[in-house]
């Protein structure tokens, strides 16, 4: 849902621009990154969010791995 909302994108990247693209998401200030880069380049991606934890809930992770 969050993709449809305009709150969550994923980037088509890979390799050397997959970290470029994750040390400028952290200096944006992104709440949500997850990180997809194993198996065909075609399929690798960064998503990229700004949703905040949900009080009393377990808090997000920052950065994740798929």
């Amino acid at each position: 849902m969050t993709h449809t909302t305009g709150q969550a994108v994923d980037v088509s990247v890979a390799v050397g621009g997959a970290h470029q693209l994750i040390k400028i998401a952290l200096e944006e200030g992104f709440t949500g990154i997850g990180v997809k880069q194993k198996g065909p380049i075609k399929k690798r991606f960064i998503h990229l969010d700004d949703l905040e934890s949900i009080p009393g809930e377990r808090a997000r992770p920052t950065v994740w791995s798929y």
